[in-house]
């Protein structure tokens, strides 16, 4: 099992990968079309992040701020459905994440944001975090 990220090291790396898709003008034409910004909550550790997906945006925020959808979830769960280890819709009927606000929204923006996994897996390694890959 890998080692769970801290709240700070996931705001770092799902936000650099935000930041890799700038330049990639696929994945930048892909998620600037795709609406939604997102919060997600996460425990162990206790964490707030707000992702603007068309403004390929990822920062620690507020539990009060507006959001078109809410996920809570663990860090580890956050980890893993960044790296593609995770099948959300499974991960939310058994009650490991729990996810409230606009379904049709968060269905287009999961679809788009997997297109953003290599990129986190890659920078995980760069880093030397091989400790927190899944596979």
């Amino acid at each position: 099992m890998p080692a769970t990220p801290t709240a700070e090291e996931l705001y770092k790396y799902i936000g650099m990968a935000f930041e890799h898709a700038k330049s990639d003008p696929d994945l930048f034409e892909k998620l600037s079309n795709t609406p939604g910004v997102f919060k997600v909550l996460t425990t162990e550790p206790d964490g707030c992040m707000i992702i603007d997906i068309p403004n390929l945006s990822a920062v620690p925020g507020a539990a009060d701020e507006e959001a078109d959808a809410i996920l809570r979830m663990t860090g580890e769960y956050a980890n893993r459905f960044w790296q593609g280890d995770l099948n959300l819709t499974m991960a939310v009927m058994k009650g490991n994440i729990g996810m409230e606000g606009k379904m049709a929204i968060v269905a287009k923006a999961v679809a788009a944001q997997t297109k953003l996994f290599p990129a986190y897996i890659e920078l995980l390694k760069t880093d030397g975090r091989t400790d927190l890959l899944v596979k």
